[in-house]
């Protein structure tokens, strides 16, 4: 589905995924996923067909979502204002699963992680696998 799944929300990508220098503290640290950029309260869109696996509050990220697109591959949702879907739940690519909410302090935005196995599947090429 590489190019063909869907943009999760509406905006710009702020952050992209890969080797960073961390701005308060200085130091080289990797981005396992993207920061998108959109309005508070923009619809935050599941990418592909699913089932939800996590959807709740998690320490760092907030009120985030994970989807199980089957075959080891997962979707997580982060920073968002509510969550719309349970765990269980089905979904179809394009369903909303939740709002995002304002941006934090320090700019963050939506944050989007494709994962393969235990490890982020979008590589450092920049290639997201996402149509925007």
């Amino acid at each position: 589905m590489k190019g063909l799944l869907i943009f999760p929300v509406k905006g710009k990508i702020l952050n992209s995924y890969g080797p960073y220098r961390h701005p308060r503290l200085n130091i080289q640290a990797f981005r396992n996923g993207i920061d998108i950029a959109a309005e508070r309260g923009e619809p935050v869109k599941a990418v592909h067909g699913g089932t939800v696996l996590y959807a709740s509050w998690f320490r760092a990220y907030g009120n985030i979502v994970v989807i199980d697109h089957g075959d080891h591959y997962y979707t997580v949702y982060a920073h968002l204002e509510d969550v719309f879907k349970s765990v269980d739940h089905k979904v179809e690519a394009g369903d909303v699963i939740a709002p995002w909410e304002t941006p934090a302090p320090w700019g963050y935005g939506l944050y989007f992680e494709l994962r393969h196995h235990d490890r982020p599947s979008i590589r450092s090429s920049g290639s997201t696998g996402i149509s925007e």
